[in-house]
């Protein structure tokens, strides 16, 4: 079975990498706005390093890598990636920002191998060693010194763990769900792998739990709206998941935000986004959970570089 990345996009798409679509969406009780992404861009992960916010690659900026200062309000250009990416994975490795996999370009989206890290200190960047096999739309995860790379096409559902004080790879249990699109965290000791899409069987409502002790998965707690091209942070006590679409029976892009307690042991839905948006992610900075960036329409590029910020 193949898997379902169909995102619409036809020639006269890429057009709209940048929308001009009239309307700005309102604050509310816990949800504003903060400054605008410098490129409007979708698709893509953000990784939290030093209280800011670093945003690698993406449709709509496959070769920028901008970081967000909460503090200051303000974002910085940085060096490029070496190569052009978009459904990238990201994670933070002892202070520096490590990307692995994707895929070129708009119309090439080919999964691809390679792992970089950035150093924000030298602002360069360096080759690592390659993924087992390539990689495209999956997620990465750091836990106890490892990344963790889940689902995703290009290769198998196999859980692929990367070691950076060697830098080198094994290959661990693979998911029970194939899934792509989807999200991860790590949480309590834990990764959970979070909902995605997979070919005929639609946007997921599942989700899975790793136990890296004995390298393997077991079913956690279904979330209420199935979606892929999501974000997925934990804040405070809790995982959060906003946003993503759903292309199965209808093209809707979703502001659904969903918290998943330990204590209940399920999925509740909390104040929604102020516009729907999928291919975003999102990091948190102490108190405050921020949303960077997405397309506000489903199975297409329709960029605005808003960044909302999250208080409850």
């Amino acid at each position: 079975m193949k898997p379902r990345l169909v995102h619409l996009l036809a020639i006269g798409i890429l057009a709209a990498a940048v929308s001009c679509n009239p309307g700005e969406p309102a604050s509310t009780d816990s949800w504003s706005r903060a400054a605008d992404m410098p490129s409007a861009r979708s698709e893509m992960p953000a990784v939290v390093l030093e209280d800011k916010i670093y945003v690698p690659g993406g449709f709509g900026g496959e070769r920028r890598l901008e970081v967000y200062d909460p503090a200051s309000e303000s974002w910085t250009i940085l060096p490029d990636l070496p190569e052009p990416r978009h459904h990238l994975m990201a994670a933070p490795v002892g202070g520096q920002l490590f990307i692995f996999g994707g895929a070129p370009s708009t119309f090439n989206w080919t999964a691809q191998a390679e792992v970089w890290s950035y150093d924000p200190e030298s602002r360069q960047w360096q080759g690592r060693h390659e993924m087992p096999e390539p990689r495209n739309a999956g997620a990465a995860v750091f836990l106890d010194g490892f990344v963790y790379i889940i689902g995703g096409t290009g290769g198998t559902q196999a859980l692929l763990r990367y070691d950076p004080q060697a830098d080198s790879w094994s290959t661990h249990a693979s998911l029970t769900q194939a899934r792509e699109h989807l999200a991860a965290v790590a949480f309590q000791g834990e990764i959970y792998a979070i909902a995605g899409r997979w070919g005929d069987q639609g946007e997921l409502s599942s989700v899975e739990i790793y136990d890296p002790q004995s390298d393997e998965w077991r079913a956690g707690p279904s979330i209420e709206i199935a979606r892929a091209g999501f974000a997925a942070v934990v804040f405070g006590d809790a995982i959060f998941i906003l946003g993503g679409e759903v292309l199965s029976g209808r093209n809707q892009t979703l502001e659904s935000l969903e918290r998943y307690s330990p204590v209940t042991g399920v999925w509740t839905q909390e104040e929604p986004l102020p516009t729907p948006l999928h291919g975003v992610p999102a990091g948190v900075v102490g108190d405050s959970l921020y949303v960077l960036g997405g397309s506000e329409q489903a199975g297409s590029i329709q960029n605005r570089g808003f960044v909302f910020v999250f208080r409850p």
